[in-house]
């Protein structure tokens, strides 16, 4: 476990911030984006889920907002909160796009964890006309002082048509200062890029410019073919000891939530001047290094920290940071050489904690770090007990409020779950126990809450039964083992990425045992069985091996099952000595985390 850090409130400077990772700087020098020191693990496609919040410019829950994630679209409710459940998201790329009319569309790009429900917030922001100018004459359009975009004349087209347009261009601009704390709420996608060499790289930015063109009509507008805008950046004056003399452009697509190298911005003074050829999100970005991390983080009474702000601070880069999953859980990229200050934050604002870290010179493993909560909002507390009416020693319950779901542990029949809502309004709390013993949960119930200490009264986990069983033959040998009365678990180490499928006979006499383990588990697919264990403790017969394949049909939110199936010949030495002997068999398994 790791020491903890008290840390007060952090001066931030030269501040960017990118979701679930971070940046270092070995040189800021324009161009450096051929050599790759990042290790950055392959990107692909898993089955994950994703929630998060909408928020408008003042921090206040959006409702009614579109958004669309994995060729999904759900609306945001009247909490500003929304959901996906198993999509196919990028395990790099993870991408949520939200639009509500009278603003510009916001977005979040995430590393994806498909263990847990991924969580995001996205501030959206006000969208309003800056300026105009007449087509066929142009004109320079002031984004604010410092930042300008300026237009020859004859240039604009109709996005739709690629037709001359020649009537008024409306232009609806935005900087952003990659100096404002806030700028993780609001920024598109986040402080990641591909360079021109195809590789995925962070980036420290240096300034930000949305542009939009907007026809009399409506009608969207865009710069014509062979020709280019000029856009100025006023370098903000905490950078302009460390910004270099030429940096590379780069654009957002707003499809694949990445931001894209294209083009050389010039130092002129303190501005960076630079040409586009179109418009969406311009950012003057220098490519850095990184090294990967992982941590866990929970509170005082063993719960996880569930959708929780955290950030790496550099003395000399600044902060960035991201979001924890359902499960507490969070990975990406930090600076390398670097040290740094990991500080753990509510949606409030409010630091609870942190610890010191780095130099980062290979990639960490943070491991599990407790963070005590004592202002927080509210506090469920509650009892559990089991089908005989004795308290449960073994569980867990969970609480879905405001749209999210989490977590307390079950010790001595009792739980304590401190909640960081930042919210007046009163809400039901949905709460399920289970009983990891019997494997039996109760139904659903329900407790009003609001703020302060609310008592959940005695839940009794003795409704349901898990459904759980693992079945399977091989040569001269076949196993069923069915919950109750047999014992069939599920088990995963998030910082190993080892999985473990394992059952046993009950009645307490241990018959025999069956084990499956894979790696990089992460949803609905197919994964190669790392080790594939057998015992009977009466016959003392034991195989073990490798060679056959898992495929995982239905991978359920936590509380839910894991369902699939095994196949293929077992490469195994074992009491017959051959090799070779065909496996297959099927499972389905409570998911606990």
């Amino acid at each position: 476990m790791k020491k903890i850090l008290l840390i007060p409130a952090l001066a931030l400077c030269a501040i960017s911030i990118l979701f679930f990772s971070a940046c270092y700087k070995t040189d800021i020098n324009a161009g450096s984006t051929s050599a790759d020191p990042n290790h950055i693990p392959p990107d692909q496609t898993v089955i994950a889920s994703l929630r998060g919040r909408v928020i408008d410019e003042n921090g206040v829950p959006m409702e009614g907002a579109s958004v669309v994630s994995g060729g999904i679209t759900t609306t945001s409710d009247v909490n500003g909160l929304f959901s996906f459940s198993n999509i196919s998201m990028s395990s790099r790329w993870g991408y949520v796009k939200v639009s509500k009319t009278g603003y510009y569309t916001g977005s979040r790009s995430v590393i994806t964890n498909g263990a847990a429900s991924n969580y995001v917030n996205i501030q959206m922001i006000p969208r309003a006309e800056t300026g105009s100018f007449a087509a066929g004459a142009g004109g320079v359009i002031v984004v604010q002082p410092g930042d300008s975009a300026a237009f020859g004349a004859n240039m604009v087209v109709t996005a739709s048509t690629n037709a001359a347009y020649t009537g008024t261009v409306h232009v609806f601009t935005k900087y952003l200062d990659p100096t404002d704390a806030n700028l993780y709420k609001y920024m598109p996608g986040d402080l990641r890029g591909i360079g021109t060499d195809g590789k995925e790289t962070a980036l420290q930015s240096f300034g930000m410019l949305l542009v939009e063109l907007q026809g009399d009509a409506g009608e969207k507008l865009q710069i014509m073919n062979g020709q280019s805008a000029t856009l100025t950046w006023a370098i903000p004056s905490g950078l302009q000891s460390v910004a270099p003399a030429t940096i590379p452009l780069w654009y957002f697509n707003d499809s694949t939530g990445r931001w894209i190298q294209q083009g050389t911005a010039v130092r002129q003074g303190n501005s960076y001047v630079g040409k586009v050829s179109h418009f969406s999100f311009w950012n003057c970005d220098a490519p850095v290094g990184t090294v990967n991390f992982k941590v866990r983080f929970k509170d005082q009474h063993g719960n996880p920290l569930p959708y929780t702000f955290f950030s790496f601070q550099s003395q000399t880069l600044g902060t960035r940071g991201g979001y924890t999953d359902s499960s507490g859980y969070a990975q990406g990229l930090i600076l390398k050489g670097q040290t740094l200050v990991l500080s753990v934050s509510t949606e409030c604002g409010t630091i609870l904690g942190g610890a010191n870290v780095g130099p980062a010179l290979t990639d960490q493993d943070l491991g599990t770090i407790v963070v005590t909560i004592t202002n927080n909002d509210l506090t469920l507390t509650g009892k559990v007990v089991n089908c005989a009416g004795n308290p449960v020693d073994s569980g867990y319950i969970n609480a879905a409020i405001d749209g999210l779901t989490y977590r307390a542990e079950v010790r001595a029949g009792a739980f304590t779950l401190p909640v960081l809502r930042c919210y007046s309004t009163t809400v039901p709390a949905t709460l399920t126990a289970y009983d990891l013993v019997a494997m039996q949960r109760s139904g659903s119930s329900s407790v009003s809450v609001t703020s302060g200490n609310v008592d959940a009264g005695t839940l009794s986990a003795c409704q349901v039964a898990y459904n759980q069983y693992l079945n399977f033959s091989y040569p001269n040998i076949s196993s069923s083992y069915t919950v109750p009365p047999d014992s069939v678990t599920w088990w995963m180490d998030p910082y190993s990425d080892v999985n473990l499928i394992s059952a046993n006979y009950a009645n307490g006499i241990k018959q025999t045992s069956t084990s499956i383990t894979v790696t990089s588990f992460v949803g609905v697919g197919s994964y190669v069985i790392e080790d594939f264990l057998y015992q009977n403790f009466v016959t003392g017969q034991t195989f073990t091996g490798v060679g056959a394949y898992l495929s995982v049909t239905r991978y359920d939110p936590v509380g839910g099952y894991i369902v699939g199936s095994f196949s293929g010949n077992l490469v195994s030495a074992d009491s017959i000595g051959q090799l070779g002997h065909p496996l297959s068999g099927s499972f389905q398994v409570l998911r606990t985390k």
